[in-house]
Formats: C-alpha cells, sequence, structure tokens
C-alpha cells in the first residue's frame, strides 16, 4: 500500500457555499466563472482536477492526493504533495474552495 505523504494540519475541503462554479475548457485551458463574486478565473490542470473533485463532495487533501496521483506520471508524484497543497491555498484565496 502507498503511503500519502500529506502536510501534518492538512484537513478537508469543499466548494464555496456562496454562487456556483461554472468552468469551461478552451485549447486545454480551464475557465472557471464564479456566479457568487461575479469573477472568472484560468485555472491549472490541478486546480481544475481538484474543482471537479470536490464537486463531488468534501474530500481531504489525502483523498485528493490519491486521485491527482492517479492522473500524473510516477516521476512526478514527488512534486504532487507541494503543488497540491499550493493549489488548495489558491483556490481559497480565490474564494472557490474553503476548508471545512
Amino acid at each position: 500500500m502507498m503511503s500519502i505523504p500529506v502536510r501534518p494540519q492538512a484537513g478537508a475541503w469543499q466548494i464555496a457555499p456562496a454562487g456556483h462554479l461554472l468552468t469551461a475548457e478552451f485549447d486545454g485551458q480551464t475557465v472557471v466563472y464564479h456566479t457568487g463574486a461575479g469573477h472568472t478565473h484560468w485555472v491549472s490542470p490541478v486546480a481544475a482536477e481538484v474543482l471537479n473533485c470536490l464537486r463531488q463532495g468534501t474530500q481531504d487533501e489525502a483523498s485528493l492526493y490519491t486521485t491527482l496521483s492517479e492522473l500524473i506520471n510516477a516521476e512526478d508524484l514527488p512534486l504532487l504533495t507541494d503543488s497540491l497543497h499550493e493549489t488548495l491555498e489558491y483556490l481559497k484565496n480565490l474564494s472557490l474552495i474553503e476548508p471545512t
């Protein structure tokens, strides 16, 4: 069984309840429109996948890591923990997600 290297303070995350998130993909890039704030954001492929996962319901960082690890090459796994944490903070700062 694979050990999932998550940060000790890692908690659960959910889509922010104020408004809805509408997404569209253009040439492999994802745009997210937040109806509550009226803002549009270009997001990375990792951020787009995190948002897709959280649309299914609240998830913790370990669950998100597991899902994302299945989508990337094994040699990129060491970068995933930091990338995921940074992505969660970025999406939180955009008010698209929030910790539970």
